[in-house]
């Protein structure tokens, strides 16, 4: 597996910080660890955390398949959509949303009864 070898670890990060033009500081801020952290990350002399690890995964839009990583489940394009969807929300627009969809889904469960 990819994952165990920070080297290529490193190399990924690095180059995905770079393509998304962040410099350390900035991609450090985002993650919430330390400009010296990242370089350390990025000079694979330290392995991040889990945590932090898909925190920068996230962040930098890096594919897990890069690294390896599988996701053995079968795609779903209705949930893809909606996840794109809810992904692109502020904190406000996902109350709402949760909001219709607690209301939906109980008026849905007393039409089965």
């Amino acid at each position: 597996m990819f994952f165990e070898d920070k080297n290529f670890i490193a190399k990924k990060i690095r180059l995905a910080r770079k393509n998304a033009k962040l410099t350390q500081e900035e991609l450090a801020e985002k993650v919430g660890i330390t400009s010296k952290q990242l370089s350390r990350i990025e000079s694979s002399t330290h392995v991040p955390s889990l945590f932090t690890f898909f925190k920068i995964v996230e962040i930098l839009k890096i594919d897990l398949n890069d690294f390896g990583i599988t996701n053995n489940t079968q795609s779903n394009p209705i949930r893809e959509e909606i996840d794109k969807i809810l992904n692109n929300l502020t904190d406000n627009e996902l109350m709402f949303y949760l909001e219709m969809i607690k209301t939906l889904s109980q008026n849905v469960e007393l039409l089965k009864k």
